[in-house]
């Protein structure tokens, strides 16, 4: 389960849509502070933003922005032998994000902590046990993270369920045409069972045959009501579609005039 961003903001998170990138930040954090990565990342990237770009960029090219790093001649070779591993990978499985971890084993400078940070962020193992301590911070969030994902996903919460309803073929009496609909509120785990109560609720009405929805969104608990529609005002509907249909022409002569 990919997660959405952390508190901890980690360098990792900021490059996981770039696993390349990643790895080279991880790469550049070795025996490094992150405030002196903090300073060159950014034009590292600038000047060499793929593995491609880094094997064709001259070695005294990369070492004058690394230099803040340390170790620089030896981390230049490194990364340029790491990204032509790379693309080796990327030709074979065709697309970075089915490389497996255990493919990255062995690769020029992948330690530990480089591939933790791959399972991490890469695989969405939050089951990893780092050495390093901003990533176990990281992991105790996402695991309590997706707990809570994971519970909320299974408790029901309020849901509101719009619908049409109509006694013939569609083609026969659209009345959602008519500017006449309904809501229901119920309380559901998913948008699939909130419909199913809904369809329940809505048949009970006198006359009322086949119904249409016509979309969901969250609710209210103070709404919620298993037996019965919610009573709407009629002319809500007709004021809505006013508006839309007012702002839609207003949007094609702007577009007319451009």
């Amino acid at each position: 389960m990919r997660l959405q961003t952390s508190p901890y903001l980690t360098r990792q998170e900021e490059y996981r849509d770039d696993p390349w990138k990643m790895l080279m930040v991880c790469f550049m954090l070795n025996q490094t502070h992150h405030r002196q990565v903090d300073e060159v990342r950014e034009h590292f990237f600038n000047k060499c933003g793929t593995a491609e770009r880094l094997i064709d960029c001259p070695d005294a090219e990369v070492i004058a922005i690394i230099k803040p790093l340390g170790f620089y001649n030896k981390r230049v070779k490194a990364w340029k032998e790491f990204s032509y591993q790379w693309l080796e990978l990327v030709q074979e499985y065709g697309n970075p994000i089915y490389i497996p971890a255990y493919k990255l084993i062995g690769l020029k400078g992948v330690g530990k902590y480089a591939l933790d940070s791959w399972n991490i962020f890469q695989c969405f193992d939050y089951e990893v046990e780092p050495d390093d301590h901003v990533l176990n911070f990281y992991v105790e969030w996402a695991r309590a993270e997706k707990e809570r994902i994971l519970r909320e996903q299974h408790e029901p919460k309020p849901m509101t369920v719009y619908y049409a309803h109509y006694t013939n073929s569609r083609e026969e009496q659209p009345n959602w045409n008519n500017l006449k609909d309904y809501v229901c509120c119920v309380m559901a785990r998913t948008q699939g069972e909130a419909i199913e109560k809904t369809k329940r609720i809505a048949l009970k009405r006198e006359g009322a045959v086949h119904i249409k929805i016509a979309g969901i969104g969250f609710g209210k608990a103070e709404w919620v009501d298993e037996e019965h529609w919610l009573d709407t005002d009629e002319s809500y509907y007709s004021v809505q579609v006013d508006a839309m249909q007012r702002r839609m022409e207003a949007r094609r002569q702007l577009e007319a005039q451009n």
